[in-house]
């Protein structure tokens, strides 16, 4: 069986938001995680080299104010502000911009991972994001295409 695969969508997002993309894939059949559950298992236990990455950028190129890895309050450093079995959001905030990470689970059984950035200082925000953006756009996909594996495959935390 072909593991499925995300596609970037037209997202949903907040009128003042100065950058979002999204990214849909099916949900299986059988596949009854939360919207958390589904978010850790595309992390995986433990960040590996590109996590640590991950969380070197945030912190030091994107400016963000993070918390610890992981806990029962905050995952990749960002604040859980909302984890509902159809819908997980984390927030972080910094000096040059805050951002919004959503994943909702839809009725139509497709899961849909959503960023938003807010830009507080606008064209340093924008030179930073025209680098980084772009592989933000490789590894978001990659995180819920990781966590669809992890389902098919019945290798999820629980």
């Amino acid at each position: 069986m072909t593991p499925p695969k995300a596609r970037r969508i037209q997202p949903q997002l907040d009128a003042s938001a100065d950058y979002a993309d999204a990214f849909e894939i099916p949900i299986g059949e059988h596949d009854s995680r939360t919207a958390e559950q589904a978010f850790r298992d595309g992390l995986g236990a433990e960040p590996g080299v590109s996590g640590r990455l991950v969380l070197w950028i945030h912190r030091h190129v994107l400016r963000f104010r993070l918390g610890p890895v992981s806990s029962p309050d905050y995952v990749i450093g960002w604040k859980i502000v909302r984890s509902d079995p159809d819908q997980f959001v984390l927030a972080a905030d910094g000096s040059l911009m805050r951002g919004q990470l959503e994943l909702c689970r839809q009725a139509d059984r497709h899961a849909v991972l959503t960023t938003q950035l807010f830009f507080r200082h606008h064209a340093t925000a924008r030179m930073v994001w025209a680098v980084v953006g772009p592989a933000h756009r490789a590894i978001a996909p990659r995180l819920i295409e990781h966590s669809a594996r992890r389902a098919a495959a019945g290798t999820t935390r629980r």
